[in-house]
């Protein structure tokens, strides 16, 4: 369906935008950060905020800044209704082995 195209995109578009911090790296720091994000219907991103923060402030602070540095955010399909779309979205942050 165009509502699970356009959430595959979603994901595809914000991890071309991830950093995973240096520093966080270099400390081993690994965790998921779900953010919640509110858009209107041409992506633009109109609130954001943690829905379930890591432990790791430098991860918080990251997730934030990718869905700033993402906009505009793929617009969603018609089939998703609404003047304005809100859903959460898991960030991971692992490191490879």
């Amino acid at each position: 369906t165009a509502r699970l195209t356009w959430q595959s995109a979603l994901l595809g578009h914000l991890e071309k935008h991830k950093r995973y911090p240096r520093q966080a790296r270099r400390r081993r720091q690994e965790a998921v950060v779900y953010v919640h994000v509110k858009i209107n219907r041409d992506g633009t991103v109109v609130d954001c905020h943690l829905s379930q923060p890591s432990t790791y402030t430098i991860l918080n602070r990251e997730t934030l800044a990718l869905i700033a540095r993402a906009q505009p955010l793929p617009a969603p399909p018609e089939d998703v209704v609404g003047k304005t779309i809100e859903f959460v979205v898991p960030v991971a942050f692992a490191l490879k082995t």
